[in-house]
């Protein structure tokens, strides 16, 4: 198997710049690196096996969504990786994002 890549859109960048300063308010700097670290460690495995994510299509053409801790992280899966769309706490309204357009790339 060939190497594998994570991109990331804008908006994903400054969705975990939030999560992260969330994180490092509420609980401790150390917790917030460590959420980081084991989210990149997942996204580097799903980059490897893009299709294993469940399908979100009715949100947007092609999305994809894989489940860390409170997460969702929303994707797309790319020749020999993906791109990162967005990751939201499972308790937001994921339909009023996307009509919204959150989902755009």
């Amino acid at each position: 198997m060939g190497a594998s890549f994570v991109r990331l859109t804008e908006t994903a960048e400054a969705d975990l710049a939030e999560i992260w300063s969330y994180l490092a308010t509420e609980a401790t700097e150390s917790a917030a690196d460590e959420f980081i670290s084991g989210l990149e460690a997942r996204l580097e495995l799903l980059a490897a096996f893009p299709l294993s994510g469940s399908a979100r299509f009715q949100l947007a053409e092609g999305l994809r969504v894989m489940i860390y801790g409170m997460y969702a992280v929303y994707y797309l899966s790319r020749d020999k990786g993906i791109l990162l769309i967005r990751v939201l706490h499972g308790a937001r309204d994921i339909e009023a994002i996307a009509d919204q357009g959150g989902f755009a790339v």
